[in-house]
């Protein structure tokens, strides 16, 4: 009995991770200085990259924040009016005098006429890159497959134009017994959606802006 009590537990761990999505780790959104508070102003939400993904995770980000947090957001549609050719990609460096820096000293003057047309506080910059499917088929037949993407974030504050968070993780999520019904496009917009939830889960445990608060 307690051999098949085993295999049941496992089995249904195993049905639980095919399921649902998991992330590999990294930082999900963190201040660079500890003691900066964020004001629960306004933000706009735009994209680092030009890809369908980008701007699938701006919007859902965009509609996290809404919907969680104190702060007046932007939407999508209003930056796509103000931004010509909306998506648009950002320069990246990884590394600027041995800290994490994602946009690129160069697209500061850019950023800032975006700013200057959008009127917002705070300008959040996120990038989905790597976004890659992974299959995996068994000796017995049938395949699975894991959807996975690294997502990247800059918060900048106006008019200082100084960048004050950075976030970088990579998050995956794998098809499941219902993946006949379903198409790729749905895995890796549940892929973007949790990511953006997991951004302002974060966002709100450190800045203390979420509403009710």
């Amino acid at each position: 009995v307690t051999m098949l009590n085993q295999r049941y537990m496992q089995a249904l761990i195993a049905v639980a991770l095919l399921l649902g999505g998991c992330g590999g780790g990294g930082t999900i959104f963190a201040l660079k200085d500890p003691g900066y508070a964020v004001k629960p102003t306004s933000v706009t939400v735009i994209t680092g990259g030009s890809e369908e993904s980008d701007l699938k995770l701006a919007e859902y980000l965009t509609q996290e924040l809404r919907e969680r947090t104190q702060l007046k957001v932007i939407d999508q549609e209003e930056v796509s009016k103000a931004i010509p050719s909306y998506p648009i990609a950002v320069k990246t460096v990884e590394e600027r005098n041995g800290e994490v820096e994602w946009v690129d000293p160069a697209e500061q003057p850019r950023l800032q006429k975006i700013q200057a047309k959008l009127k917002t506080n705070y300008v959040f910059v996120v990038w989905s890159k790597r976004l890659k499917q992974t299959s995996y088929c068994s000796s017995r037949g049938g395949c699975s497959n894991t959807y996975s993407a690294d997502v990247y974030g800059n918060m900048l504050e106006y008019p200082s134009g100084q960048i004050v968070s950075h976030t970088a993780f990579n998050r995956r999520n794998s098809d499941s017994v219902l993946a006949l019904f379903r198409s790729k496009g749905y895995y890796v917009d549940e892929l973007l959606k949790k990511s953006a939830e997991d951004i302002v889960d974060e966002f709100i445990k450190i800045t203390n802006t979420g509403k009710g608060k």
